[in-house]
């Protein structure tokens, strides 16, 4: 089975995170201020049938998005992988779920369409334009991750799916919240960390890391570019050996025209 690496990635962590990351990740400032509050996310990777991109977009902001938006749904996050790594026809969606029981009624999409039928219908053109589609529920983790007031909309980020060895959650959570997210924040860079809760293997993290461009990507890590090649790798070695037992990089871009944006305050 494919690892939600790549997916659960590049969807879960990275909107609730960004869009509301001043609200959610304060627990990093110098003045007191409320504990930051996780948040559950819904994550949906989608794997659009080559050659049916345009139609898959028309029909998402055309159908879809107006559908949810009548239906009250307040902002959806659509990010794709790029097309320098990874499947390029594969989408993250990650929406918001205040509540596990607003799965109890019915959703956004059934009551902005106007009932089950019209989402029977919208399921049919759905999916005559996707190869698959797999849904996780994911809990942010506000309180490993550092992410200032973001200055407009993601561009792209950089996903990295985490497993962590049966019993060792305590010794990785601890070396990000001591270690590794501080050493995020002091180099000004956008760090935001989630779990796996629903749909995946309960011991993965995924860990995403704001970038504005390509040209970021080389000038190395940020680690390696905020504290130097040698410090950052004595950094990396404060991780308890055997803690992490698998991982993957990805990266991952975020679609803007096909997102639901939050109303500006």
């Amino acid at each position: 089975m494919r690892h939600i690496a790549t997916r659960i990635l590049q969807a879960l962590c990275i909107t609730t995170l960004t869009l509301c990351g001043a609200q959610a990740h304060t627990g990093f400032a110098q003045t007191p201020a409320p504990a930051p509050t996780p948040q559950f996310l819904s994550i949906t990777i989608v794997s659009v049938k080559p050659g049916m991109e345009s139609e898959f977009h028309n029909f998402m902001k055309n159908t879809t998005n107006p559908a949810l938006k009548k239906g009250g749904m307040v902002w959806r996050e659509v990010w794709q992988n790029t097309t320098a790594a990874g499947d390029p026809f594969e989408y993250v969606i990650v929406a918001p779920v205040i509540k596990l029981a607003e799965f109890d009624g019915p959703s956004a999409l059934e009551k902005g369409l106007g009932g089950a039928q019209a989402v029977t219908a919208w399921q049919t053109k759905a999916s005559s334009l996707v190869n698959s589609v797999r849904r996780f529920i994911v809990r942010t983790r506000p309180d490993l991750s550092y992410a200032p007031t973001p200055a407009g909309p993601p561009k792209m980020a950089v996903i990295h799916s985490v497993h962590v060895a049966p019993g060792r959650n305590a010794d990785y959570e601890n070396f990000l919240k001591t270690t590794f997210t501080p050493a995020m924040m002091q180099a000004k860079v956008t760090y935001l960390v989630s779990e796996t809760v629903f749909g995946g293997n309960a011991n993965e993290y995924v860990t995403l890391t704001m970038r504005d461009t390509f040209a970021d990507l080389d000038k190395g890590p940020v680690l390696v570019q905020s504290l130097g090649l040698e410090e950052a790798r004595k950094l990396q070695q404060k991780m308890p050996a055997g803690t992490v037992t698998h991982l993957e990089r990805g990266l991952s871009r975020f679609v803007t025209e096909l997102s639901i944006m939050p109303p500006t305050p």
